[in-house]
């Protein structure tokens, strides 16, 4: 009888389901698809126009700053960027002086407005700089971040770097030095510790990733190219 049971149990199953599906024919599977990522609210670049370029916003090679997402991964007015800095400069929104930032006499530290007959914004010496701003808080800073080359590969081992030097006529850094077999890394201001100022070996030949392992080379004399003055940061190993 419990054997007869069963197989009566499995049928009306069987016949419930066949019904559903019938009563059910238009169905249709609605692929999954993830909420597009919100648009960018502003420019999608800001340039560094100052003295150490000649006040020129409109200039075809110019440092620039670009979008990056905020601690929370949002698009929130936050840009950051690679650029030399003399002492003074705006950061404009396009390639003209119209809504450019700079300071007015209440501004205060580490802040930015925007308007006409405004202060530039400064630094205090002569470098490479990290700048971040952010164009809805209207803040701004810029951190000095002097590169150089370090590695078993290089003169000074791990214990000394040899600089880069900035070459302002394409916005790169570049050291010709001699190597032997080993690796090298890129990093700040002779620190490990300096954000935003580590670079090592990226996904791709010739691509450079912040925090990254080792880049192993042979040995030779190389003029070494890094370019971070966009977000696709890359090196190039030219032989001499």
């Amino acid at each position: 009888m419990k054997k007869n049971f069963n197989y009566i149990l499995t049928a009306l199953l069987f016949c419930l389901l066949t019904v559903s599906c019938q009563d059910n024919e238009n169905w249709r599977i609605i692929p999954y698809e993830p909420e597009p990522e919100a648009p960018l609210e502003g420019p999608a670049e800001l340039r560094i126009a100052g003295d150490q370029q000649g006040w020129n916003p409109a200039a075809e090679v110019i440092g620039k700053l670009y979008p990056v997402k905020n601690d929370e991964g949002e698009m929130a007015g936050d840009y950051a960027g690679y650029v030399y800095l003399n002492s003074q400069f705006k950061i404009c929104p396009n390639a003209s002086w119209d809504g450019a930032y700079g300071v007015g006499d209440d501004t205060p530290a580490g802040s930015m407005t925007v308007g006409d007959g405004l202060a530039n914004l400064t630094v205090s010496e002569p470098g490479y700089y990290y700048v971040k701003c952010n164009i809805n808080d209207l803040t701004w800073s810029a951190d000095v971040v002097n590169f150089g080359i370090i590695g078993s590969a290089t003169p000074g081992q791990w214990d000394e770097d040899t600089d880069l030097v900035y070459d302002e006529t394409d916005l790169k850094l570049k050291v010709t030095i001699t190597l032997t077999d080993g690796e090298i890394k890129f990093r700040a201001n002779d620190a490990w510790n300096v954000p935003n100022g580590d670079f090592g070996a990226g996904e791709e030949e010739g691509k450079l990733a912040a925090g990254a392992g080792n880049i192993a080379v042979s040995a030779g004399t190389y003029q070494i190219v890094v370019d971070l003055s966009t977000p696709d940061y890359s090196y190039e190993m030219i032989a001499q």
